[in-house]
């Protein structure tokens, strides 16, 4: 497995509130009326407090979250994180400073 570079925590955290913010505004753009977090939570099956936290980028949900969210809201994992920027190469963890 070749090495790959380890994002830095601002990095991290940048691409966490970017895929919250994606996250809101698909939940928000739901028709007739914008779903609640409790609406989403339960056809999810995840914590509507944890999907605020990852609304607000406080924390990386798994993969599995991710995917219960997508297909709760209609949309398959790809098309949930296909509008999010690509998260900048981290740092490479071999390199002199």
């Amino acid at each position: 497995m070749p090495d790959q570079p380890i994002p830095d925590a601002d990095e991290t955290s940048e691409f966490a509130l970017r895929l919250g913010e994606r996250l809101r505004a698909v939940r928000q753009a739901k028709k007739p009326k914008p779903w609640s977090l409790e609406r989403l939570g339960r056809r999810a099956r995840v914590h509507w407090t944890y999907i605020g936290e990852i609304e607000r980028g406080e924390v990386n949900p798994s993969v599995l979250v991710l995917a219960r969210i997508a297909h709760a809201l209609e949309l398959d994992l790809g098309e949930l994180m296909a509008a999010l920027p690509a998260p900048p190469p981290g740092k490479d963890p071999d390199a002199d400073e």
